[in-house]
Parts: structure tokens; C-alpha cells; sequence
């Protein structure tokens, strides 16, 4: 297969690394894509509180969009690195179960928004989906298109893992509607794959890509991790260039953040094999370098498009949104969350299922919402979520555009974060006037840690701390 062609970045400006500032920051911060973060949620916000927000909805002439995310728990196997909500099992008896519960919970959550707004963006996530079969996995789409008014030209995506698909898979997932295909990758090498228990055949993972190109899968978009245990730039610069070779619309560079104390699995993973905190910012550099030159361009926090793909053409327009599930084209929506431990998303407000599937299928055994926990947004909350999502959607922010939307002084009213950011403009990472910040190209990658500035709470958190240390 021939090398992918080097071409110029786009217009918004190339991306620069500046290895000894991104050192001074803490670059594996949180995304910001949930703000307050979920530790926030409280267990007072149950199921007739969510339907309460619900019902508000219909209050008034225009509604927000809807999008749908549904959450598939079932991995085949246990992958180390892994810090997401899975359930290890190929019981055919354990998937079947958890359908038919999924299943109900659709059509309760359909009964909820009979006559809403249309569903603009469908997400099916995991966990594996695709460890369902296609006669599975077409049920339940077949279950949200009966409840639910999806509209003709949405965004349905789902995640596939390319060791368990067929050709003739990618074929039905299309014909269920899906034209948006996302492939976790991380790194094709033998070693670093044995480390994370994570094997995935390199044939198969371009050969799945390759189909959903074929079948008109208009995004396709590659998840590779850098930071795991083995890794080296020169190994991942060979994973890269196959992926770049294959020219999939969208590339994410995730960042592997070891804490074996909050997530189990990690705790196989040994710390002598982890790659130095030098190695690993050369890994982002080399990337960063070797997609720039192939013509992806880097929309922000860890995401890179193809120059073509219209999320970047959106970004340019100033129409690029950011939500839980990733950058969009689609207007900010309220989310139904389905599935065990699935996050939702209705007005100001957030909403969890129970994590725990005993208790998921308890409370819908009783035809009851399995919501276990949540969180009602203060106005506060809502207008610092607005400055970081404006500032990882578009790297630049107007005073203005937060006033018109928010009734305060933006200048009065973030006095002591527009102090703290006097830090990042000296470093060359931002420049602020009396009018708006905008993040240089040297700050772009940085932009999680600007956000935090934005983060009352964690700010509130670094003090609680400086005072315990004084103590």
C-alpha cells in the first residue's frame, strides 16, 4: 500500500508542540466533555425528578433536538488499560437477558417524548455493540425507530471492534441506519497489545475500515492510545502511518492515564513497563508532525479530521459543537441515556442509571426508570460549561457571545480566572484583550488545562489542599 500524500494544514493554523510547556501543565487532565464532573451527581435526583425535566420540555414553542446514547456493557475479553464500565462475558444467556431489559427501557423512555422533537444523533457504545449479533443489534435500532422520530440525515454511530465483524456485518450495520463507524485501535505492535491483553489482528482492523468506506459510512473515525505499557515512538509511528494509509475521516489521539487505584483492570499492567513521561510527549509530537503533514487537522482537546471531513468545515463556520460523546455538527441536545450506567442529558441537568445490573433490572422488573443518580445545574455551572465548550469547539471566546446568552459582566464576573490566565499569556499559550481570549497554536493541546481555570470546583479542591499541607 502506498504512503498517504503530505499536504499543507488547513487555514486555521498548524499546531504547534512545545514539549518543555506541555512538561509545566498537567496534560492528562479530564476532557471537560461532562462539567461538573460526575462526582458532582446526588442520589436525590432519581427517576421522577428526570421525568419532571422531561415533562418541562413540553413547556413553551421550541424544544431542543434529541440524540440517544445506548450503552452495551459485554467485552469478550478484559483489555488492562481499559477504564470504562464492562462486563466480561460471552454468555449468549447474559446478552440476550440484558436486551430484553434494554428493550423495555426503550419503550419507557419512548413513552416519555411521544410527539417530541426529532433524534438527530443515535450512539451505540460499550463495551462491545458489536458483540451482539446483527439480528440483536437490529432489534434494538428497529426498538428506538418505533419510539422514537429519527430524522433522514442524522449522525448514527456505532463502536465496532474489528475482531468480531465480518464484511457482511458492516454490510447490515448500514442497512440499520449506522453511517458513523468508530474503531478502537490503540497500537498494532505484538508487545504492546500483550501488555494491555488487547490482541487485534492488523489484516482485519484495515480490512473492516476499507468495508465501511466501501459501504458509504460517511465518518469513520480511529482511536489510537498512546502512553501504554511497550510503547515507543517508533512503534507507534508504524501504527500511525498504516492508519494514515487507509484515510479514515477522523483520528483521536487518546492519552493512557495509568490509575490502578481507581480502575482494577490497570492493576495488571506493570509500572516498569510504562513508557517515560519523555517518551510519551515525543510520541505526541511525532503524531502531531506526522498527521498535520497527511492533512488531518487538529479540532481540539485530542481529535484530528481529515481537512475535507465536515467537522472541520463546521469548525471554520463556527458550527462545531462539543458534547459527552465527542465534536459535532449537530446543535447542542438533550441526550437519552439507555443502558446500565448510561449518562442522559435533559435541560439543565444531568442523569445516571444504576451501574450495578441487578439493580438496573430491579427497577425496570418494577416498569420504573433505572436513573440512580443526578444533578441539577446552577446557572453557574451552565455559563462556565458555555466558556469551556466555546473554547475547546472553536479556540477562541467572545466576551459577547457569553453576555448575550448569560445576563453578567464577563470581565467582572471571571476577574479571578482572567488573572490566572496572565500565566498562560505569558507563556504564549493565549492572548487576552477587552474583548475575548484566543488560544494560539502553541496552546491548542493545552486547552483542557486552560478549561480548568474555568473549573470552580476544582479550584475549590486545590485550596481544600493548600490548606491541608499548611496543616
Amino acid at each position: 500500500m502506498r504512503d498517504a500524500p503530505e499536504f499543507s494544514q488547513s487555514s486555521i493554523g498548524k499546531l504547534k508542540v512545545d514539549l518543555d510547556i506541555i512538561r509545566r501543565f498537567d496534560f492528562d487532565t479530564q476532557h471537560y466533555s461532562l462539567y461538573p464532573k460526575i462526582n458532582r451527581f446526588i442520589e436525590a435526583f432519581n427517576a421522577p425528578t428526570y421525568i419532571n425535566w422531561v415533562n418541562n420540555r413540553k413547556i413553551g414553542g421550541a424544544r431542543r433536538p434529541l440524540s440517544i446514547y445506548v450503552h452495551f456493557p459485554f467485552c469478550s475479553s478484559l483489555c488492562f488499560h481499559c477504564s470504562y464500565n464492562h462486563i466480561v462475558s460471552n454468555s449468549k444467556t447474559n446478552i440476550k437477558q440484558y436486551l430484553g431489559f434494554l428493550l423495555r427501557e426503550i419503550k419507557l423512555q419512548g413513552e416519555l417524548f411521544r410527539d417530541d422533537s426529532l433524534v438527530e444523533q443515535v450512539h451505540f457504545g460499550g463495551g462491545t455493540p458489536t458483540l451482539l449479533s446483527d439480528n440483536q443489534l437490529r432489534s434494538v435500532m428497529s426498538e428506538i425507530k418505533q419510539n422514537f422520530n429519527l430524522i433522514k440525515d442524522g449522525d448514527y454511530s456505532v463502536e465496532i471492534d474489528p475482531r468480531q465483524v465480518t464484511n457482511k456485518s458492516i454490510v447490515a450495520l448500514k442497512k440499520m441506519g449506522f453511517n458513523c463507524a468508530i474503531l478502537g485501535v490503540q497500537d498494532f505492535d505484538h508487545e504492546v497489545q500483550q501488555a494491555i491483553h488487547r490482541f487485534q489482528n492488523e489484516e482485519d482492523t484495515l480490512r473492516v475500515i476499507q468495508a465501511a468506506q466501501y459501504e458509504g459510512f460517511r465518518s469513520i473515525n480511529i482511536e489510537l492510545v498512546y502512553g501504554l505499557p511497550k510503547q515507543s515512538v517508533e512503534k507507534f509511528d508504524r501504527t500511525l502511518k498504516k492508519i494514515i494509509n487507509v484515510r479514515p475521516t477522523q483520528i483521536s489521539l487518546l492519552s493512557y492515564v495509568h490509575l490502578p487505584v481507581e480502575f482494577k483492570p490497570q492493576r495488571q499492567i506493570k509500572n516498569d513497563d510504562l513508557p517515560l513521561t519523555e517518551v510519551k510527549l515525543e510520541i505526541v509530537q511525532h503524531a502531531v508532525d506526522r498527521l498535520s503533514n497527511a492533512g488531518y487537522v487538529h479540532l481540539g482537546i485530542n481529535h484530528f479530521a481529515r481537512s475535507d471531513d465536515k467537522l472541520v468545515v463546521a469548525q471554520q463556520q463556527g458550527r462545531l459543537y462539543h458534547h459527552l460523546h465527542g465534536y459535532s455538527t449537530h446543535m447542542d441536545s438533550d441526550l437519552i441515556g439507555l443502558g446500565v450506567s448510561a449518562i442522559g442529558s435533559i435541560g439543565p441537568t444531568y442523569s445516571q442509571n444504576y451501574c450495578d445490573l441487578r439493580l438496573y433490572y430491579d427497577r425496570l422488573e418494577q416498569n420504573v426508570l433505572p436513573i440512580m443518580r443526578g444533578l441539577e445545574l446552577t446557572n453557574d455551572d451552565l455559563v462556565r460549561r458555555l466558556v469551556m465548550h466555546m473554547l475547546i469547539c472553536n479556540s477562541i471566546l467572545s466576551f459577547e457571545s457569553i453576555e448575550t446568552v448569560f445576563p453578567i459582566d464577563f470581565k467582572h464576573y471571571f476577574a479571578i480566572e482572567l488573572a490566572n490566565l496572565l500565566e498562560y499569556q505569558k507563556l504564549d499559550l493565549l492572548t487576552l484583550d477587552d474583548d475575548e481570549i484566543t488560544i494560539t497554536p502553541k496552546g491548542r493541546l493545552l486547552i483542557c488545562s486552560i478549561c480548568m481555570v474555568f473549573d470552580k470546583y476544582q479550584r475549590a479542591r486545590n485550596k481544600r489542599e493548600r490548606h491541608f499541607k499548611i496543616i
